[in-house]
C-alpha cells in the first residue's frame, strides 16, 4: 500500500511514522510546500519519502496520488473538498482530521454517494477532538432512548516556565475567533464566545475546572447519527483562560485599530508574535531545560436519556497521555500534536475493516469497528473509561 500525506507539520509527521510501522504499508509519501519546516518535523524511515507539493496545485497532487491506497490531509480543513475529489479522481480512499464548517454544515459529507458508487472510503473529523470524542459519543448512545443532551468537554492545561504552543496557529486562531454553537431542539444556534460558564468534573487534579463554550468540530456531526435534544461542547484549563483573557481584551478582533501613525489589526498582529508549535529538535531542547513542567490534553463525554424507564447518564473520560508521559513514548513532540496524530493513525488502521464505500464521520461507523478502535485505543496509552449511573424516573 501507498499513502500520501498532504502536509509534513508536527501531526502529519506523526501520523506518517507510526502509519511506517504497518506491514501492509510499504510507502509513505509526505508532502508539504515548505521543505526546510518539513523536514525539521519528519522522522527518519525508509518508507517515508518527502515531497515538495502545494495543496493548491491539483494537477501535481493529481499525479501525486495516483496508485496510492490512501490520500490524507494533514494540512488546513481549507483543503478538504478539493483533496476529497482529488482522492475520487484517483481511485483513493482519503482521510481528514477536521472541517471546514461554519454554520454547523459538514462539507465533507456531500461527496458520501460519490464514494460509495467508486467502493472508496473516507474517514473525516478523525483524530483526536473531533475524532475520539465522536466516536466515544455514539458509544454512549447505545441502549439509550430519548436522549436529552450530549456534552463534549476539554481540558487544556500547561505548566510551563515559557510560551508554549501545542496546535497549528491558524487553526487555533480560528476556534477562538469563530463563535461557538450549540445543537438545540433540531437546529443548530450560535451563541457568545467563552460564554455560559459551568464547572467541569476531571479526574483529578482537575477535578472542578471552569469551561465554555467553544467553537469545534465535534458538534457538526454528532446530532446527525445520535437523536438528541441538545449538544454543545465546551473547554476549560490554563490555555483556554489565557485565550479568554486575551480575547476579551479585544486582541482577536479583525477590525484595525490606530497606534500612533500606524493601522494595526490586533487579530494579525497577534497571529504573528504567537509563536510556532517546537520542531522536534527545539522540544528536546525545552524538556531538557526543565522548564515545561507538564502539559495535559484530555476529554469526557456525557450523555443523559432514559433505559428502562430509568434516567441513565453516561460518561466517558478520554485520557491522552501527558506531556511527561509523551516525552517517553514519543521524545520529540508536544502533548497534543501525540494525541491528535495517534488517534488519525488508529483511524486509518479501521479502514480495510470498513465493508462498503462512503463517507464516514466517527459515529457513522459500525459497531464492529468502533469496538476495534477503541480497543486499540486503550492498547496504545489512551485511557478510556466508560461510567453510568441512574435513577428512576
Amino acid at each position: 500500500m501507498k499513502v500520501l500525506i498532504i502536509g509534513a507539520g508536527a501531526t502529519g509527521s506523526i501520523v506518517a511514522k507510526l502509519l511506517a510501522g504497518r506491514a501492509e504499508i510499504k510507502q509513505i509519501i509526505i508532502s508539504d510546500i515548505d521543505a526546510k519546516k518539513a523536514r525539521k518535523f519528519i522522522t527518519p524511515d525508509p518508507k517515508i519519502v518527502f515531497k515538495l507539493l502545494d495543496a493548491r496545485d491539483g494537477k501535481a497532487v493529481l499525479e501525486t496520488a495516483k496508485g496510492a491506497y490512501l490520500l490524507v490531509n494533514a494540512s488546513l480543513p481549507y483543503f478538504n473538498e478539493d483533496l476529497m475529489r482529488i482522492a475520487l479522481e484517483a481511485g483513493a480512499n482519503y482521510q481528514d482530521f477536521a472541517s471546514d464548517w461554519g454554520d454547523g454544515g459538514v462539507e465533507q459529507l456531500k461527496y458520501h454517494n460519490d464514494f460509495k458508487a467508486k467502493g472508496l472510503k473516507a474517514i473525516i473529523n478523525s483524530s483526536a477532538s473531533p475524532g475520539v470524542t465522536n466516536l466515544l459519543a455514539k458509544e454512549l448512545s447505545l441502549g439509550l432512548k430519548r436522549i436529552e443532551c450530549v456534552k463534549v468537554r476539554l481540558l487544556e492545561d500547561v505548566s510551563s516556565e515559557v510560551p508554549f504552543t501545542a496546535w497549528s496557529k491558524a487553526i487555533l486562531f480560528d476556534e477562538i475567533w469563530n463563535k461557538p454553537l450549540i445543537w438545540s431542539f433540531d437546529k443548530f444556534i450560535t451563541l457568545n464566545n467563552f460564554s455560559d460558564e459551568e464547572i467541569c468534573h476531571f479526574p483529578e487534579p482537575f477535578s472542578n475546572l471552569k469551561c465554555y463554550l467553544l467553537a469545534q468540530e465535534d458538534i457538526g456531526t454528532i446530532p446527525l447519527y445520535i437523536k438528541t435534544k441538545y449538544a454543545d461542547l465546551k473547554a476549560g484549563g490554563s490555555e483556554i483562560e489565557f485565550a479568554r483573557t486575551l480575547f476579551k481584551l479585544g486582541l482577536f478582533k479583525k477590525s484595525p485599530v490606530r497606534v500612533g501613525e500606524v493601522s494595526v489589526t490586533p487579530y494579525d498582529l497577534l497571529l504573528k508574535v504567537w509563536p510556532d508549535i517546537l520542531s522536534p529538535n527545539d522540544m528536546k531542547k525545552l524538556v531538557e531545560s526543565g522548564k515545561l513542567h507538564n502539559a495535559y490534553f484530555w476529554a469526557s463525554v456525557e450523555e443523559k436519556g432514559i433505559r428502562d424507564k430509568k434516567k441513565i447518564t453516561r460518561k466517558a473520560n478520554i485520557l491522552f497521555p501527558n506531556q511527561m508521559e509523551v516525552n517517553k513514548l514519543y521524545p520529540g513532540t508536544n502533548y497534543v500534536s501525540y494525541a491528535a496524530g495517534l488517534s488519525a493513525a488508529i483511524f486509518a488502521s479501521a479502514l480495510p475493516k470498513i465493508k462498503d464505500g462512503g463517507v464516514f464521520p466517527p459515529e457513522a461507523l459500525s459497531d464492529d469497528i468502533r469496538a476495534y478502535l477503541i480497543e486499540e485505543m486503550r492498547k496504545s496509552n489512551i485511557k478510556i473509561d466508560i461510567s453510568e449511573k441512574e435513577s428512576h424516573t
